[in-house]
């Protein structure tokens, strides 16, 4: 099994990074490894997307099931792609500063390709790194936007 954690701290309530990451459309702007996205919502805990894009170069296609979990994040597994297993997810949890956001995937390799597992490790670690980087800014530049509509809504100038 090849494994990876990476966590960052983004500048912003647990509840705007959670608004951030459940929008799954967004699933193209952040993961480094998905080039189109396209959700379904079976069910209010639930999306499934069908994605593709480019996994170490190389072009893939693959399903993932999301499920919602109660820290705000979600927890996703590969249903149909090219992979044996792949399980990954976000997770939330609320410190001093805003929200440390931790990310991990997991993937059940096929004994041809577990040679390759150090140099993955490298490069799942970076592609990792610059998703985070994309979530908190987005996550922040959305929690400036909603700070600011509750300023315009509590603020109603005469015209």
């Amino acid at each position: 099994m090849l494994s990876v954690t990476r966590s960052i701290l983004v500048s912003a309530p647990r509840e705007r990074v959670s608004e951030y990451l459940r929008d799954l459309s967004r699933l193209s702007d952040y993961e480094q490894k998905v080039d189109q996205c396209s959700v379904t919502y079976p069910d209010a805990q639930t999306g499934i997307a069908e994605i593709s894009g480019k996994y170490f170069g190389l072009p893939w296609r693959g399903v993932f099931k999301m499920e919602y979990t109660q820290d705000g994040g979600y927890r996703s597994e590969m249903v149909r792609g090219p992979f044996k297993r792949v399980t990954g997810g976000f997770h939330l949890r609320t410190v001093s500063g805003g929200t440390l956001l931790t990310h991990d995937e997991h993937y059940v390799l096929s004994v041809p390709f577990s040679f390759l597992k150090p140099v993955l490790r490298r490069w799942l670690s970076r592609t990792m790194d610059l998703e985070l980087g994309v979530i908190k800014e987005g996550a922040e530049r959305l929690h400036r936007l909603r700070l600011l509509e509750n300023i315009d809504r509590d603020v109603r100038i005469p015209a």
